[in-house]
């Protein structure tokens, strides 16, 4: 609408100007310069609306993209953010530490599955039992039940036959035991898995929302820099207008 009206009203002004020449007049021109800041300023809102409303799940930010309207270009137009101040001391920090943890990257990887192997293999004492961890799940050390069970066939076979029972009885509470500490264990680490899906659930909504901050904060720099480009221009452009007119101070 506003290149429209422009447009008519210069086609209006170029009718009702007398004819004294073929070069365009000053007035001409400087609607054209207008024009053509109106159609740039339409695009960036644009470009501008885009980024404000991006986030993590439909776009990733490019590295160029974070350098220049996250870092350099905020110190350019002495930009700050609440709790983050932009100096050049600080980018080249930010620089240095992202180039370290590029590096650093393949060895904390391999430590954290080595990590994940040892926590799978750890030993886990419950109820006076010995349990071992194999892909999460603690099992019952199978040393302690052989011997347990060895220890049981010799003292059926060393003992009279009028004793069973009381054999029978103890393994029965030995198993009732066994069986508590596990019902114990598989609540306890479905306990741990809820605890660990919050907390990853939390930290991923808050990477999110550093993200959305970040596109919106890049708007805000792009903005500001449209305003101060657009307002020199128009400065510019009148002043040089008015004073390539011939009579534009009547004596």
């Amino acid at each position: 609408t506003i290149l429209l009206s422009l447009t008519v009203f210069h086609n209006i002004v170029t009718e009702t100007l007398p004819q004294v020449s073929d070069a365009m007049p000053l007035l001409g021109t400087y609607f054209n310069c207008i024009m053509m800041m109106v159609a740039s300023s339409v695009v960036l809102t644009v470009v501008v609306l885009n980024y404000h409303h991006r986030t993590a799940e439909t776009h990733v930010m490019p590295m160029w993209v974070r350098s220049v309207f996250l870092q350099w270009l905020p110190w350019i137009l002495r930009m700050n953010r609440p709790r983050k101040k932009i100096t050049r001391k600080t980018i080249l920090m930010n620089n240095r530490m992202k180039e370290l943890e590029m590096k650093e990257k393949v060895s904390k990887s391999l430590l954290a599955n080595v990590l994940d192997m040892d926590d799978d293999f750890r030993p886990l004492t419950v109820g006076g039992g010995t349990f071992m961890r194999v892909n999460g799940n603690p099992l019952e050390n199978n040393v302690s039940q052989a011997n347990h069970i060895n220890h049981n066939s010799h003292g059926q076979l060393g003992t009279a036959p009028s004793t069973p029972n009381l054999h029978h009885a103890s393994s029965t509470s030995q198993l009732m035991q066994n069986s508590a500490c596990s019902s114990n264990t598989r609540e306890l680490q479905c306990i741990l898995k809820e605890i660990r899906y919050m907390t990853n659930r939390l930290k991923l909504k808050d990477e999110e929302e550093e993200v959305v901050s970040d596109w919106k904060f890049a708007a805000m720099v792009i903005d500001r820099f449209c305003l101060i480009t657009f307002t020199t221009f128009t400065i510019i452009t009148t002043v040089a207008v008015l004073l390539s007119a011939p009579h534009i101070v009547v004596e």
